[in-house]
């Protein structure tokens, strides 16, 4: 049956399109300009920058003074060459009393949980990036060189709208909706709305981008030692007491020669041909696991936590939202399911229970036969 065209009023065929194909000018400008991208992943790298913070101040309280504080002055020389030294980064400071850094590293754990809600989340995620760099200025070996990693992907976040999913901006905006018209309902900014898409956009790309370097500059500069050739390169940090959390886990997992064999070859060949699995749909979802696996075994066999959680969420970037939608579906429906069988459960338990006090009520049929048979 054909289908009337509401602009033209002709008719056209089932399953065709008079729509013209873009170029690729015409799809790189519709893709900057159509919509938000990444909105899981900008979301999910929110979360986890949020958690980042948050780590940082409980891994490092017990040794705030000798890191931060009163104590800290072996990092004097450091800090007078540090490239952060100026008014803007000055939040945390070498000459705080315990107290007052206490203080500071509470508000600054108050706004990582703010980041992980998901409030005020662009301000939030600025003044979370000022208050990081005062503090890996301050203390230059707080965060074993993650801090670079982390200090890179929040400057991105900055320009990410990161709370359009799992967010209580998401849900103020939701229920603003809800509330009033469509036309009252919409907000009010300073910039027009496709700009801050194409920001948000960009700032998707720069982190897709900033990935792919960093994989591909590490696989190439591991392809190169005789240790990661070998295969034998990740025997040596498990037996290192400072990249040694759980010393017995680590001992366990490089006693095997095959496995320390795989996980060296295997994290310098993914990294090498990250860019290329990309270009698929299924070989990317396997990179994005391989990788996520990859720093999860980093964060806990080395005790990297910082920079696992930072590089696992920039590698979600490349998760696509239709992805997540199916995923996110799946889980909603199993949960449902799950919701809808235990109350179907509870409806025969119920009737069970309530079946001997109706058979023994004074008057019931089921009392009076008995009393007769009795009789």
């Amino acid at each position: 049956m054909p289908e009337v065209s509401a602009s033209s009023g002709s008719t056209d065929p089932v399953g065709t399109s008079t729509e013209p194909r873009l170029n690729i000018f015409g799809r790189v400008e519709s893709w900057l300009v159509d919509g938000k991208r990444a909105q899981y992943g900008t979301s999910i790298l929110r979360i986890l920058l949020g958690a980042c913070t948050v780590a940082i101040v409980a891994t490092n309280f017990v040794d705030r003074k000798y890191i931060w504080g009163t104590a800290s002055g072996w990092a004097d020389p450091y800090r007078n060459d540090s490239i952060w030294n100026f008014w803007l980064f000055r939040y945390f400071g070498a000459g705080d009393p315990d107290w007052l850094l206490v203080a500071k590293l509470v508000v600054f754990a108050l706004f990582g949980v703010a980041m992980i809600v998901g409030w005020r989340t662009r301000v939030v995620s600025i003044v979370t990036l000022l208050m990081f760099i005062s503090l890996a200025a301050l203390g230059p070996t707080s965060s074993d060189s993650a801090d670079n990693a982390f200090r890179i992907m929040l400057i991105y976040s900055c320009f990410t709208d990161g709370s359009l999913k799992w967010s209580l901006d998401a849900r103020r905006r939701r229920l603003r909706s809800e509330g009033a018209g469509r036309r009252s309902s919409m907000p009010r900014t300073l910039v027009p709305v496709w700009f801050g898409t194409i920001v948000h956009n960009l700032a998707v790309v720069a982190i897709g981008a900033q990935v792919i370097i960093i994989y591909l500059i590490a696989g190439v500069a591991k392809a190169r030692g005789t240790w990661w050739r070998d295969g034998t390169a990740i025997y040596y940090p498990m037996h290192s007491e400072n990249f040694s959390p759980w010393p017995a886990l680590n001992h366990l997992l490089v006693s095997n020669d095959l496995m320390v064999h795989v996980i060296s070859w295997g994290s310098v060949g993914i990294q090498i041909v990250f860019p290329l699995l990309l270009l698929t749909r299924w070989t990317r979802r396997l990179a994005v696991l391989g990788m996520i696996c990859m720093h999860a075994g980093i964060g806990i066999f080395l005790g990297l936590s910082v920079f696992s959680l930072a590089m696992v969420a920039a590698d979600v970037i490349y998760l696509r939202d239709a992805t997540m939608d199916s995923i996110t579906g799946w889980v909603r429906r199993r949960w449902d399911d799950r919701r809808s069988g235990r109350r179907a459960g509870l409806k025969p338990a119920m009737a069970l229970a309530q079946e001997p006090e109706e058979a023994h009520e004074p008057g019931s049929r089921v009392s009076g036969d008995q009393d007769r048979t009795q009789a």
